[in-house]
C-alpha cells in the first residue's frame, strides 16, 4: 500500500521484499544463463491509497479495470533465483553494444541509445561510431560452389533484411509453433464450452427442467466462437504462403527505408528504428493500414487482420512486447511529424509504390 502513486523503483523494491529469495547472494543475472521473465505489474487506486497487483503480491478482491491506475512494463524477474530487476537507462544490468551501436541491457534485452567518444580527450565531442560490414557483399547470392548467381540482390544489408523479414513472417503466420498455439487455443475453448454445458445440465437436473439439446449445442458453439481462431487463414497452400511473404517483405523493407530517409525522426535518430523490432511493429500497423491526408501511406491488408496472432501472445514467438510497443509508437510518431510538416501524401505514396516495384526478391 502506498499513500501516493509509486515509482517503478519502489514497486520493484516492494516485489523484492515479497519474494524474499535466499539465492540472491553473489548472483549476477544474464539472459544467456538465467531464465528472465517480464513481470506484469498494475497499480490500482482505492480512495487515496495505491496498491500493487503482480504475480508476487497479494491479490485483493476489489481489483478491477475501474480501479486500474497505470501499468508498469519495465520490471523483470529471474526465475532461477527470484531476483528483481527494474530496467531503465541507468540500471545496474551489464551492457553490451549491438550492431546499431545501441547499449543493450544483458538482463532484459532492452536497448538504449548510446554515444562513444572518438578521441582520447574527454572534452571532445561525442559522435556515433560507424560500423562497417566488410564481409563478402555477394554472401547471400552465391551457390554451393561459391559462384555468384545470375539473378539475385547484390547488397549484403538488403539480403539480411529480406532473410530476417521472411523468418519473422513465417514464424508468426505459418510456423509449427503458430499451428500448435491455435490447436491449444481450440482445446482450451472446447474444454471451457464443455464446462458451461455441464453447468447447464446440472441446472436442469436440480430444477427438474427438460434438457434442450439445441440449446446445449448453441451454448457450446457460441463458447467456441468466443475466442477467434485463425486456422482457416493460416492453413493455406505453399504458393499462397510464398506470395504473401514476398508481398509483406517488400513493403516492410520499403517502409523502413522511407522512414529512415524521408522523416526527420528517422534521419536524426536511426537507432530508434532497429529493423528487428521494426518488422513485427510494421506488420501490426499493416493490419489496418495508416492513412495520411485521405491516402494510405502504409497499405491496409485484410489478410493480416484475419491471420496475425493476438499482440498479447508475441512473447511466444520470441518478440519482446515492450520493444514491440516502443517501435510501433516510433513509427506512428515519425508519420505524425510528416503530417505536421505538411508533406505531400500523394508524392510520398507514389514514391513508396515505385520503391516497392524496385525490390526484387
Amino acid at each position: 500500500m502506498f499513500l501516493r502513486s509509486p515509482s517503478p523503483d519502489s514497486v520493484a523494491l516492494s516485489i523484492k521484499q515479497n519474494i524474499q529469495s535466499n539465492k540472491l547472494v553473489n548472483h549476477t543475472c544474464h539472459f544467456n544463463t538465467c531464465r528472465i521473465k517480464n513481470v506484469p505489474v498494475e497499480i490500482h487506486k482505492k480512495g487515496e491509497k495505491f496498491y500493487i497487483r503482480s504475480p508476487y503480491t497479494p491479490k485483493l478482491e476489489w481489483f478491477s479495470n475501474e480501479s486500474l491506475e497505470k501499468k508498469i512494463y519495465s520490471i523483470y524477474v529471474c526465475l532461477d533465483t527470484g531476483k528483481i530487476h527494474y530496467c531503465h537507462i541507468a540500471c545496474d544490468g551489464e551492457r553490451m553494444t549491438n550492431r546499431d551501436n545501441c547499449q543493450v541491457c544483458c538482463i532484459s534485452g532492452l536497448q538504449y541509445e548510446s554515444e562513444s567518444v572518438r578521441s582520447w580527450q574527454l572534452a571532445s565531442r561525442c559522435i556515433q561510431t560507424v560500423v562497417a560490414d566488410k564481409r563478402d557483399p555477394n554472401l547471400y547470392s552465391r551457390d554451393k560452389n561459391g559462384r555468384v548467381k545470375n539473378s539475385g540482390i547484390y547488397n549484403l544489408k538488403t539480403n539480411q533484411c529480406i532473410l530476417m523479414c521472411r523468418e519473422y513472417i513465417q514464424n508468426l503466420l505459418y510456423s509449427v509453433l503458430r499451428k500448435n498455439s491455435e490447436r491449444k487455443k481450440l482445446f482450451e475453448a472446447k474444454k471451457e464450452a464443455e464446462k458451461i454445458v455441464s453447468k447447464y445440465k446440472r441446472h436442469c437436473d436440480k430444477n427438474n427442467i427438460t434438457k434442450n439439446y439445441i440449446h446445449m449445442l448453441t451454448i457450446y458453439v457460441n463458447q467456441i466462437k468466443k475466442r477467434p481462431l485463425y486456422t482457416q487463414f493460416i492453413l493455406i497452400d505453399k504458393d499462397k504462403q510464398e506470395s504473401y511473404i514476398q508481398l509483406y517483405t517488400k513493403e516492410i523493407i520499403v517502409y523502413w527505408k522511407t522512414i529512415l530517409s524521408k522523416t526527420q525522426l528517422g534521419r536524426e535518430t536511426p537507432a530508434l528504428f532497429n529493423f528487428k523490432n521494426f518488422i513485427p511493429a510494421c506488420l501490426y500497423i499493416m493490419k489496418n493500414g495508416l492513412m495520411m491526408q485521405g491516402m494510405y501511406v502504409i497499405n491496409k491488408h485484410p489478410y493480416l487482420d484475419n491471420s496475425l496472432p493476438e499482440a498479447n501472445t508475441l512473447d511466444l514467438y520470441g518478440i519482446n512486447k515492450p520493444s514491440f510497443t516502443q517501435s510501433k509508437n516510433n513509427i506512428l510518431r515519425a508519420i505524425r511529424e510528416m503530417i505536421e510538416n505538411k508533406q505531400d501524401s500523394a508524392e510520398l505514396k507514389s514514391y513508396i509504390e515505385s520503391e516497392i516495384k524496385k525490390v526484387d526478391i
